[in-house]
């Protein structure tokens, strides 16, 4: 679910692409030959998921198949981490312009993100090893609950949330930490109910054998302050947008 949508690693080999014949008709290659080529079809890609957070709430305006072959593109992303990764995650004060940031900064909030799209580990390794044309239908979906998680540079805490109608929620916390590495692990020890006008929770007993680097994970393939992409410890792909104030009001989550 949102709360386990992408939590676990996949360590891929290192095999260029198929081109799928979508990406054939639209010009550009899946396989990475040259620097320059690499270059060209992630800002391809890049271009097709930012689409999606300029779509608003109705994502389905990029087609789940285009949207699934542009991630696999950034998920062949090598080198390093993605710059200022904790600020951008995290710290909602980072890039933010005088107005976007008015009257936040006080409340050190973090900055919020709502899963829009997974890719199952299965599709991930067929479509690196074998091609995406051996991946048959959309090759990806998008989530069709609100799922927002919460990254707060302030206390180092997460929060993950489930949002139903804006009238019942189901969210776990816990501690997070940013490596040099661009790994954003954490671990849940706590979980809050909502539904309606009441409100319960508890503390959730610690996970021995969830220590250190076996801790859920995401591995970060890209971030700035629209859109985030990351790998998960189970091996699926998944991709956030960033939201606002106004969103989470509407959806009545964190508020």
């Amino acid at each position: 679910g949102g709360a386990a949508a992408a939590t676990s690693l996949l360590r891929t080999p290192s095999v260029a692409f198929g081109r799928s014949a979508n990406a054939r008709r639209r010009g550009f290659s899946l396989s990475a030959t040259t620097e320059e080529g690499s270059s060209l079809s992630t800002l391809d890609a890049l271009g097709v998921i930012k689409r999606v957070v300029k779509s608003g709430r109705v994502f389905q305006k990029v087609s789940s198949r285009e949207l699934f072959e542009s991630l696999m593109v950034m998920n062949q992303i090598k080198g390093k981490k993605p710059e200022n990764l904790l600020e951008t995650l995290a710290d909602e004060s980072f890039n933010a312009s005088e107005s976007s940031s008015s009257g936040v900064e006080e409340d050190k909030l973090g900055n919020f993100w709502k899963l829009v799209y997974t890719i199952s580990k299965k599709n991930v390794i067929t479509g690196t090893a074998k091609g995406l044309e051996e991946v048959r239908g959309d090759g990806g979906s998008y989530f069709p609950l609100t799922a927002v998680q919460n990254w707060n540079v302030h206390d180092m805490r997460i929060q993950n949330g489930i949002f139903v109608f804006g009238v019942a929620s189901l969210v776990f916390a816990g501690d997070f930490e940013v490596t040099n590495q661009g790994i954003l692990y954490f671990d849940f020890d706590r979980l809050d109910f909502k539904l309606g006008p009441l409100a319960f929770g508890f503390d959730l007993p610690p996970n021995e054998s969830r220590q250190g680097k076996k801790r859920p994970f995401f591995v970060f393939v890209y971030a700035d302050d629209e859109v985030c992409i990351a790998k998960g410890r189970g091996g699926g792909l998944a991709v956030w947008k960033k939201v606002d104030k106004q969103f989470r009001e509407d959806e009545n989550a964190y508020i």
